[in-house]
């Protein structure tokens, strides 16, 4: 059995992305919040998206997570519709 992608991340990266998710994956928004510059969230940003690009699995497994959060009330539906969107436009 493949690794799925959230396996990739290690519990910095989860927390990153949730206040990511809570800031409306705006960087700008985040660095307001969290006190960090806008640089060191671009580099925490990087390394997140390298992290999921070194194990990328199928593109089922990435929208059944999604589905997944969304039934749990962890993502809003409309930011799994845009991740999952930007996620099929990485695969072109």
């Amino acid at each position: 059995m493949s690794k799925k992608w959230y396996e990739a991340l290690d519990q910095e990266d989860v927390i990153f992305l949730h206040q990511l998710a809570q800031a409306d994956f705006k960087l700008s928004k985040l660095s307001d919040e969290t006190g960090m510059s806008y640089f060191v969230l671009k580099k925490r940003m990087q390394k997140l998206k390298l992290a999921l690009s070194q194990k990328s699995p199928g593109d089922s497994d990435f929208k059944s997570y999604l589905d997944f959060l969304v039934e749990q009330r962890i993502l809003p539906q409309l930011i799994a519709k845009v991740l999952y969107q930007k996620h099929l436009e990485g695969l072109d």
